[in-house]
């Protein structure tokens, strides 16, 4: 018969310490050696240095780059390259466009694209996989930063040492209140194999330090430029390559959660959106590159926070449609399929065509079409700028038409939001208010972009 464990008063507090200490530790070692997984396949992985790629990367995190060819690389995806400035480092940087000295590159947080271009020769792979926070020990080690290395030393030898606090319980140790064994019958001596659990902790311990320390994970690779934002949000979905957060926007919805009918805001200004109706998310591969599918009744997202209407912004989104009709994005009073005040907006006419919406503060409804038509199921990237006094139109990038005689935007409280929307009565007028389409990579800036911003915004793709 098996020994049973009997129970002393007292066992349970060090027991779930310990077990918390050691889940910890495990933790710390699985995603160091996670690392080296895509190093035994030939990928390239190194660590970030800066905080260029800020918000989806940040310095400390260890970033696993795909072989590529330089010849097949395309705007928004994120290459590992010989740093053109200096030629000890490397750059990790978003791809913004093929010219024809080479590749133009940008940091998401950057204020403007690398000053070098890039030959294709020099891409090393494309960023596929992230690991947070791992490589940090090592690049502290290389910065000399004492007081952190020996924080984290510290910090390894008490969760060791927390970790052991129920050795006792598991190598039977009589309880020492009451003298009893632990055991019902004999238990097995210190050194087989139930009393050497706490081992494989100290080795895990071992293992984490020395990788942190040591540099196992190949580390050393910089980001040029100059960081120009603070916005340090989560990345948890760098895998995916979610679109580029170019311009600082204070809106950018990405629509690349792995489930939920949450969808978050990217750009750090927490203006979280939630789905209504049944728009549901294009699950697919990164490959792919997962988008939002609106051509349910009424299907809309809706940003869950209010805010008062901007007088001055600039509105963005990649959309395909094969139907005439429906609102892409815009601004609305509320969250029901028609709000009372809605405008600020992007939708398609009953001709097809692409339209840019403000209503003026005498409610007039001034608005601006595009010359073709977008009914023809490929993507298309339209953006609306607007301040007083100047109103356009881009799609793909060209600018289409703009007027100058609104002079001040209506004034209320509602949120943004992506579909649905009554279009009563604006010009081109639809029979249908629901956008029947996929729409990707919503934008919102709170100035208007200029026209070389809007190019590299289309060129760097959803």
């Amino acid at each position: 018969m098996p020994p049973r464990l009997r129970r002393c008063s007292g066992d349970l507090g060090p027991l779930v310490v310990a077990t918390t200490a050691r889940t910890v530790l495990w933790l710390g070692v699985l995603l160091a050696l996670w690392c080296v997984v895509p190093a035994a396949l030939g990928w390239h992985v190194t660590t970030v240095a800066s905080d260029s790629m800020a918000p989806r990367l940040l310095t400390g995190d260890v970033v696993a780059a795909a072989p590529i060819d330089g010849d097949d690389v395309t705007p928004g995806q994120v290459l590992l390259v010989d740093d053109p400035d200096r030629s000890d480092r490397l750059r990790l940087h978003r791809l913004v466009s093929h010219e024809s000295g080479g590749l133009r590159l940008r940091g998401d947080a950057n204020a403007a694209p690398d000053s070098s271009l890039v030959d294709a020769e020099a891409v090393h792979g494309v960023g596929i996989l992230r690991v947070p926070w791992v490589g940090a020990p090592g690049l502290w080690l290389r910065g000399g930063e004492v007081v952190r290395l020996v924080m984290l030393a510290t910090g390894v030898a008490v969760l060791v040492g927390l970790a052991r606090l129920d050795h006792p319980t598991r190598s039977a140790t009589p309880c020492p209140g009451c003298g009893r064994p632990r055991w019902e019958v004999t238990a097995p001596p210190i050194g087989t194999a139930a009393s050497r659990s706490a081992s494989p902790t100290a080795l895990g311990a071992a293992v984490l330090v020395v990788a942190s320390l040591t540099g196992m994970v190949p580390s050393g690779a910089a980001f040029a430029g100059v960081t120009a934002s603070g916005g340090h949000a989560s990345t948890a979905h760098f895998p995916c390559m979610a679109g580029p957060l170019l311009d600082d926007p204070v809106l950018a919805w990405d629509f690349d959660e792995p489930r939920g009918d949450d969808y978050r805001d990217a750009s750090g200004h927490d203006r979280a959106g939630r789905a209504l109706s049944g728009a549901v998310r294009n699950d697919g591969s990164c490959e792919a590159n997962p988008s939002l599918d609106l051509r349910a009744d009424d299907a809309r997202v809706v940003a869950e926070t209010p805010e008062a209407a901007p007088s001055t912004f600039s509105v963005e989104a990649w959309f395909r449609t094969d139907r005439p009709g429906g609102r892409i994005v815009g601004f609305g009073s509320s969250d029901a399929p028609a709000s009372p005040n809605k405008d600020r907006q992007l939708y398609v006419t009953a001709d097809c065509l692409v339209s840019f919406g403000v209503q003026g503060s005498n409610d007039f409804r001034f608005a601006v079409a595009s010359r073709s038509r977008v009914d023809d199921g490929e993507w298309h990237h339209a953006v609306g700028t607007f301040r007083p006094g100047a109103l356009d139109l881009w799609l793909d990038g060209v600018h289409q038409a703009g007027r100058s005689d609104n002079r001040a935007a209506k004034t209320y409280d509602g949120s943004w939001r992506v579909g649905r929307e009554s279009l009563d009565p604006w010009p081109g007028q639809p029979a249908d208010y629901t956008f029947r389409g996929d729409v990707d990579t919503v934008r919102v800036h709170d100035r208007v972009l200029d026209a070389p911003s809007v190019a590299a915004h289309h060129s760097a793709g959803r």
